[in-house]
């Protein structure tokens, strides 16, 4: 058993604890919160354009840095797992997090074990910070919380000259206050099926197949999200065709053009993905 703040976290019979960061410029402002809420594993998002040629850059000198003081601290007992992301991109931060939230679910499920999920949307740029909010507000359990800077590494003065000390990168926050939690707010994910189905319709326009009800509905039985039991009108083939168009229109079209996800183009006289629609089909649901 590891003594210390950090074998509590690695005694037997605790839930894991896992948490999600940015790293840009800061060091400290991701490390002690790793500290105070005893992770056992950390999921970093930082970007480097190109990892086999830019190792040197300073954003990869943070993200080694950071990694290097959580490993060290631990003595190597938290998980530091990297993913190179475009930071300043609200839809792929948003995505990125969703992600990582719902597969730490789905592995924490199949080995029948619970953890806590924690979102730092302190560190990282505005575009992460409201991204991993919302993200975090879309997953019940979820906890999002920030740190405020209590002490910074310079002066006021010299804050625009230097970002390293001895050498290191270590931003501008040498300690900080304790994580405050953040209010949690009921944030409804967009419901599976309808997501699934309008990806469908994207993709078959897209390859330049048939989007007719009929067509439509045909492929949502093979994907497992046409949940009306038209079936039982088989010994009525004449009425199968009406009321699966009837439900086609009610349960799907009616609500992607109400959430903003489609328009029916006058010209074309069919259905198509709005810029809000292409969104979502590339956010949620990917697995």
């Amino acid at each position: 058993m590891i003594s210390g703040r950090w074998g509590c976290a690695l005694q037997s019979g605790r839930k894991k604890r896992i948490m999600i960061a940015c790293v840009t410029f800061e060091t400290t402002k991701v490390t002690e919160p790793v500290k105070f809420y005893e992770a056992n594993r950390v999921h970093i998002i930082h970007y480097v354009r190109d990892p086999d040629t830019q190792g040197n850059s300073i954003y990869q000198m943070f993200y080694d840095r950071v990694k290097e003081i959580i490993e060290t601290e631990s003595n190597n007992k938290v998980e530091v797992i990297e993913h190179n992301e475009r930071v300043t991109d609200f839809s792929i931060m948003l995505k990125t997090v969703l992600e990582i939230i719902q597969k730490e679910r789905n592995q924490a499920d199949w080995l029948g074990e619970n953890v806590d999920i924690y979102v730092n949307i302190s560190s990282g740029g505005s575009e992460y910070a409201a991204a991993a909010a919302i993200a975090a507000m879309m997953m019940p359990g979820t906890v999002p919380f920030s740190v405020g800077t209590k002490e910074y590494t310079v002066d006021d003065n010299a804050i625009k000259e230097t970002y390293f000390v001895d050498g290191k990168p270590v931003g501008l926050t040498k300690t900080t206050y304790d994580p405050r939690s953040l209010p949690s707010y009921s944030i409804h994910i967009p419901e599976e099926h309808l997501v699934r189905g309008l990806r469908i319709l994207h993709q078959r326009r897209t390859a330049h197949l048939s989007t007719t009800s009929s067509a439509m509905i045909a492929e949502f039985k093979k994907a497992g999200i046409w949940y009306r039991d038209t079936d039982s009108l088989a010994y009525d083939r004449s009425k199968i065709h009406s009321t699966e168009a009837v439900y086609y229109q009610r349960d799907f079209i009616n609500k992607w053009v109400q959430y903003g996800w489609a328009r029916k183009d006058e010209f074309l006289k069919k259905y198509v993905l709005t810029d809000q629609g292409l969104i979502v089909i590339n956010t949620f649901y990917l697995n």
